[in-house]
């Protein structure tokens, strides 16, 4: 396994930065891509009726994949800006 596929392998992990109450496009922007920035376009897949919500994350522009963890509240405003 060469160096490049063991680092592909670790995926980043993240903690949501953002209040229950900023504007929405504040929290879209919690989950940017780490390496490229992009926001607009970031794919998310959310697990937020876990004990640990987190959403995992993943930018078609450089193909990388990341996890972002929540807040309670965080998840709970996640759940109600995509409602």
């Amino acid at each position: 396994m060469s160096g490049e596929q063991r680092l592909r392998m670790a995926m980043l992990a993240d903690t949501a930065r953002f209040r229950p109450d900023d504007p929405d496009e504040l929290v879209e922007a919690a989950f940017a891509c780490p390496i490229c920035l992009h926001a607009d376009r970031v794919r998310r897949e959310a697990a937020l009726d876990s004990y640990d919500p987190w959403c995992e994350c993943h930018c078609p522009a450089c193909d990388e994949r990341w996890r972002v963890y929540l807040a309670p509240q965080q998840a709970l405003r996640l759940s109600v800006l995509h409602h």
